[in-house]
């Protein structure tokens, strides 16, 4: 007789990185709004050697060799945002699909510090003596705009600049939530996930005026999306550093080493919220911008200590204590003895 033996439940096979990769990308990531991004990060998991090892024999010290070898020629926020990503891969893995005893080797990683706060301001007064406006625009962005090859980029840096709005948003505006009778673009999306109402000043709101004629009344105004719009802006800002440098050597003079370098797209953001930092206050500015937290708004504003002053005088309090030390200078003057 047969002995009778109790049948053991078939494990599933393990996944391998690759194949895991895979699957979140059609199940997780195609509902999310960052999909576009997760696809290339996931395309660089793919691309290294531990894509074809099951996902619970990749070891921390795997990951950390590759985190160093990153390090050497990428920033720190993109190593992060790679680590990042793949942490909740294997929190997917092992939350919804069923591998409940796996362990999440990034959570033993050492992530490098990032420092992503940044306050560089555009250029206004690019100056070459005996040389025109119209030869030598005094302004960073009027180079750039002037170098670029793209229809749209001129139209999506003005607005970006004038209005603090980021990359997405710029190019992800619909004519239907565009008003222009009041001058005010509504964001359903935002990166925050919170809708939000951005005013367009008045040199915004005419050039989308001119952009607009003879567009659709509907749908997307811009066709470039964000990435293109990022390497179109890098090429035009190459292209007008070039155009300066050669100027300068046709005119013998030294090129200003800072015109054009370490700007990048997203410091549009950080110039416009910057000049609207003077026109609203900050519960006010944090609307606009679409930042949650409050404090992240303080490196946008920039007042010197005599415009300080100079609101402290007007103020109902310098008003009072100004009208108390008239009073007072008044009685003062009353009080001393009349000549003879």
């Amino acid at each position: 007789m047969k002995p009778w033996s109790r049948r053991q439940p078939r494990r599933k096979s393990t996944p391998t990185l690759s194949e895991a990769l895979a699957r979140y990308l059609v199940e997780v990531s195609s509902t999310k709004k960052g999909h576009t991004s997760e696809v290339s990060i996931a395309r660089i998991w793919r691309a290294t050697r531990l894509a074809i090892r099951p996902v619970d024999r990749i070891r921390s010290s795997d990951l950390m060799e590759l985190r160093d070898e990153w390090l050497k020629d990428k920033a720190p926020a993109t190593v992060v945002r790679r680590m990042a990503f793949l942490s909740h891969v294997y929190t997917v893995i092992r939350k919804d699909w069923g591998f409940d005893q796996l362990a999440n080797p990034v959570q033993l990683v050492r992530r490098p510090a990032v420092d992503d706060a940044r306050d560089r301001r555009l250029f206004d007064r690019i100056t070459l003596r005996g040389v025109s406006d119209d030869q030598c625009p005094r302004k960073e962005l009027d180079w750039i705009i002037r170098s670029t090859q793209s229809i749209e980029l001129p139209t999506i840096l003005t607005v970006a600049k004038e209005t603090g709005m980021r990359r997405s948003e710029v190019v992800g505006i619909l004519r239907e939530n565009l008003d222009m009778m009041h001058g005010v673009v509504h964001l359903p999306h935002t990166k925050n996930g919170r809708a939000r109402d951005v005013p367009l000043t008045p040199r915004a709101r005419e050039t989308l005026r001119r952009w607009l004629t003879g567009k659709p009344m509907r749908g997307r105004i811009f066709s470039m999306q964000p990435g293109s719009v990022t390497r179109a802006f890098i090429r035009a800002r190459r292209r007008a550093r070039q155009q300066y440098e050669g100027m300068c050597r046709q005119l013998g003079r030294r090129p200003n080493t800072a015109y054009f370098r370490d700007l990048r797209f997203h410091d549009l953001r950080h110039e416009g919220t910057s000049e609207l930092a003077t026109v609203f206050e900050m519960h006010e500015l944090a609307k606009v911008n679409g930042n949650v937290d409050t404090r992240m708004l303080l490196r946008y504003y920039h007042p010197h200590g005599r415009e300080l002053a100079q609101k402290l005088a007007r103020s109902a309090l310098g008003k009072r204590q100004l009208e108390e030390m008239r009073r007072e200078r008044q009685a003062d003057f009353d009080a001393l003895p009349l000549a003879a």
